[in-house]
């Protein structure tokens, strides 16, 4: 358990005049301050993290937190820019973008400039390769892997893959789940992971695979639910993904993450500022304290058993299960600029395109 300490230390912290904004209502209408979020649906879904959490912000701003789900990582993007295009910004935090994400999310992004959220320079240093004065806060990562149904596999007689190449292997034809590049952060990170391992023949590898995935989903929840579903034996997702199932009564090991030889990608999960809508100076301390909430010692805890993702924070206890994952010989930590995203992303639509016609 996170220690109570961090709670009370984080309340502390808190100007005084912005913990004594209590408003007044009436007739049950609920005039407190609100802290806008804009966030992926996953994270506010029923079990998530965000019911766990926001309450406890609630409690310490003296605040009411809407979060508005966007649906995954990419769409969060469009949101932001379609508030920029109507010059209409809504929220004052988005929660949710990653690496490969920042560069075009960056231009609605406020910078911190000289501020820091108290708690960041115990963030994990490898996850901190975008530089802080950008805005970008690390507030948990994951490592990709595939995640396998050992007893489908059972049944199907199959063996799991060692390399990558092997999903191309006849038998992993219609037995593989995928999410789509194009709407998903795993996706997107599964595609730029694997032209980091077959660099210029990538496209050779993507039109060959073209013919062996069951479905691409728009999204990882979507993803999932088919593998739990027992669609598809393999499906894209985290070394967490395990940690989950072992939690929720996977007693026999039936869940497992899959590492292949060539090593893992991981994404790291920010959080930042939005631009245009923190010009009243409560509505900025409101927002730089859920920041700084995000990576206290009691959320990170938290987050790891309702987010399945691991603490960017040091010093973070973990379950057993956790303890038990495999880890990869070595981690792709990939980050490109958005031009570089848009080239691949039309590239690998041409790749797919080629090889439509021979499922």
């Amino acid at each position: 358990m996170p220690a109570k300490g961090g709670l009370v230390k984080f309340r502390s912290a808190i100007p005084l005049y912005f913990l004594s904004l209590i408003p007044l209502g009436w007739a049950g209408v609920d005039l407190r301050p609100e802290l806008i979020l804009y966030t992926y649906d996953s994270f506010v879904a029923k079990g998530g993290p965000g019911a766990e959490i926001l309450p406890r912000f609630e409690k310490l701003c003296a605040c009411k937190v809407r979060a508005l789900s966007a649906g995954s990582g990419a769409q969060l993007i469009a949101r932001l820019e379609l508030d920029y295009e109507r010059a209409k910004p809504t929220a004052q935090v988005v929660l949710g973008l990653d690496q490969h994400l920042w560069d075009r999310a960056k231009s609605y992004i406020e910078p911190w400039g000289e501020w820091r959220p108290k708690g960041y320079s115990g963030i994990l240093p490898e996850l901190k390769a975008i530089p802080a004065k950008e805005g970008f806060l690390p507030f948990d990562y994951g490592i990709f892997a595939m995640m396998a149904d050992r007893e489908a596999l059972q049944e199907l007689k199959l063996s799991v893959p060692e390399k990558l190449g092997d999903l191309l292997k006849g038998e992993w034809k219609r037995n593989i789940i995928l999410e789509d590049p194009r709407t998903s952060t795993p996706g997107l990170a599964f595609l730029l992971y694997t032209q980091e391992v077959f660099g210029k023949n990538v496209w050779d590898f993507w039109t060959a695979l073209r013919t062996q995935w069951l479905t691409l989903a728009p999204g990882w929840d979507g993803a999932y639910g088919l593998f739990l579903k027992k669609e598809a034996p393999l499906v894209w997702s985290y070394t967490t993904s395990q940690a989950y199932h072992a939690e929720h009564g996977d007693k026999v090991g039936r869940y497992q993450a899959i590492l292949f030889q060539e090593g893992q990608p991981i994404q790291i999960e920010g959080a930042a500022l939005v631009k245009g809508n923190l010009s009243d100076p409560a509505a900025r301390a409101r927002a730089q304290a859920f920041l700084e909430f995000l990576i206290s010692t009691e959320v990170q805890g938290l987050l790891s058993k309702t987010n399945w993702m691991l603490p960017s924070v040091r010093g973070v206890a973990l379950p057993a299960s956790f303890k038990a994952l495999p880890q990869p010989k070595k981690l792709f930590q990939i980050r490109t600029r958005a031009e570089q995203v848009k080239q691949v992303l039309r590239d690998w639509d041409r790749a797919v395109s080629q090889a439509k016609g021979s499922r």
